[in-house]
């Protein structure tokens, strides 16, 4: 337990103190990347992390109290007859499905914004290697594909169109 607080505290003392990241190309050719400015490095700008939150835990389930009676009386976008009609475990269940769909959905929004941004940029490695950039541009776009295919599924889970 000692060493995984110690691992904890140095993973966010790390990020805390994060250095700048270099980008250079040594004798040999080869680009470096490095928290150590070189001569004729190139400071390299990294976008933010994106973050999600994990996924609930039967702990985290049972604490919002999602097989309790009120919650069915709370649920949201449920009709007050089709909420009488289903028992706690769907309440629960479409709940749960809304909270993902609501994630996919911010995914989803995130993904377009890369997708954007990698369109209207092109890094020094894409410049001489058009190859490299559309890899890119398919990757960026195969994110923003399956959070849509993400977002049917779940819709269609829920009972909407």
């Amino acid at each position: 337990m000692r060493a995984a607080k110690i691992v904890l505290f140095l993973s966010i003392y790390t990020l805390a103190n994060a250095d700048d990241i270099y980008q250079y190309v040594d004798k040999n050719g080869t680009t470096v990347f490095s928290n150590k400015p070189v001569k004729g490095a190139k400071k390299v700008n990294l976008p933010p992390i994106t973050v999600y939150a994990s996924p609930m835990t039967k702990n985290d389930y049972n604490a919002a109290g999602y097989t309790t009676p009120a919650t069915i009386k709370k649920a949201k976008n449920t009709s007050t007859a089709r909420t009488q009609n289903l028992g706690t475990n769907e309440v629960g269940r479409n709940q749960i499905l809304s909270e993902e769909l609501e994630h996919e959905k911010q995914a989803l929004d995130d993904a377009q914004k890369a997708l954007e941004a990698g369109k209207q940029t092109k890094l020094d490695s894409e410049k001489n290697n058009p190859d490299q950039y559309q890899a890119r541009m398919k990757a960026l776009q195969d994110a923003v594909t399956e959070h849509e295919k993400n977002i049917d599924i779940l819709t269609k889970q829920l009972g909407g169109n």
